[in-house]
């Protein structure tokens, strides 16, 4: 019965790994949406701009 366990038990190798990939995941979810944010920024700021405008001129 132990070996059964132990074989299909996480090893301490693996006890950390999924934090890890989680950690990243988020640290390229963060990167990547910088790097948006620098390519689009003006653009994104131009949209927005023109909506805030639309709905000052609307009320």
């Amino acid at each position: 019965m132990s070996r059964l366990l132990s074989a299909s038990w996480p090893g301490p190798a693996s006890a950390g790994q999924g934090i890890v990939e989680y950690g990243l995941i988020l640290s390229l979810s963060a990167l990547l949406a910088l790097v948006l944010l620098v390519v689009f920024g003006g653009t994104l700021s131009a949209v927005l701009n023109a909506v805030g405008d639309a709905i000052d001129a609307a009320s």
